[in-house]
């Protein structure tokens, strides 16, 4: 999950970024997703005002999404960590996705968990059959990433519960859904690595050192620049393609009908008998 909420998110979103190096790699990433993270916090702000926190599977749904494109992720940098590990620590260590895994986040646990709280037993068949095309299309697109891929994908998915204000909904989550919901914050809320402002300084510090000055040190930034901004409108794609709708709305809908009816019933009623009243006077006059 993502975004921070409130009246002033551009602005606490522009402070974060310039928390990273003149022309590092921070601050061109968040240029880069700068309209489309835009679209996403309008998009979030929309999914709340809708209902989001009002009915859990309104709420799981959503979070089965991020779900399921985090663990393919974590999975697939597991995997080339595993690949390139058979060659030793060097070759290892040259991998980029390397360094991201040293941050020690790893969410897939969490997200599972918190599934298991809202759904019970038979989550994951209900998170594979709620899947969205979006998230599908993620998760193929993530099976297959290389290095630099996942990099930049771990910004798009890791970043916004460790820099942005994924950690600031943990209340709010707890308050609706209950404690046992919020497993997927644990590594980002209180004290742990030293306080939200340390986590935030330690990734933006990662990404700015990232890619080291050598001969391919440009085409990597440009990728993992270019990498930001296509990960980034498939997070919002997934969250354009949910489809449930709080367990409340049938009633508003009903309500709805209910009220329209009645209005319509009144101005019928009302020009049956203004037609009455001048026909009634149209026979008097005679």
């Amino acid at each position: 999950m993502s975004g921070t909420y409130g009246g002033n998110e551009d602005e606490q979103t522009e402070r974060v970024r310039n928390q990273g190096k003149e022309d590092g790699l921070f601050r061109a990433c968040m240029d880069e997703i700068r309209s489309s993270h835009t679209t996403g916090q309008a998009l979030r702000t929309a999914t709340l005002a809708a209902g989001l926190l009002s009915d859990k599977y309104c709420y799981a749904e959503l979070l089965g999404q991020f779900y399921v494109a985090t663990a393919a992720l974590e999975k697939r940098i597991d995997e080339l960590l595993s690949k390139y590990s058979c060659g030793g620590d060097d070759e290892k260590s040259s991998l980029l996705v390397a360094k991201v895994k040293e941050l020690g986040y790893s969410f897939t646990a969490g997200y599972e968990a918190d599934l298991q709280a809202l759904l019970g037993r038979e989550w994951k068949c209900m998170i594979k059959s709620w899947t969205t095309n979006p998230a599908k299309q993620y998760i193929h697109r993530l099976e297959s990433a290389n290095d630099v891929e996942c990099v930049a994908a771990a910004f798009i998915l890791h970043g916004p519960l460790v820099i942005g204000g994924g950690a600031m909904l943990k209340p709010r989550v707890e308050r609706a859904f209950g404690e046992n919901v919020t497993n997927v914050f644990e590594d980002v809320i209180g004290t742990a690595r030293g306080g939200r402002s340390s986590r935030r300084r330690e990734f933006i510090d990662l990404y700015d050192s990232i890619v080291e000055d050598d001969a391919d040190a440009k085409y990597r930034y440009e990728e993992i620049v270019e990498k930001c901004g296509e990960f980034m409108k498939l997070n919002n794609q997934m969250m354009l393609a949910v489809r449930k709708k709080p367990w409340w709305t049938k009633y508003v809908a009903a309500s709805s009908v209910a009220i329209a009816s009645v209005i319509a019933w009144r101005i019928i009623v009302a020009t049956a008998g203004s037609s009455t009243m001048r026909n009634t006077s149209l026979n008097v006059g005679a």
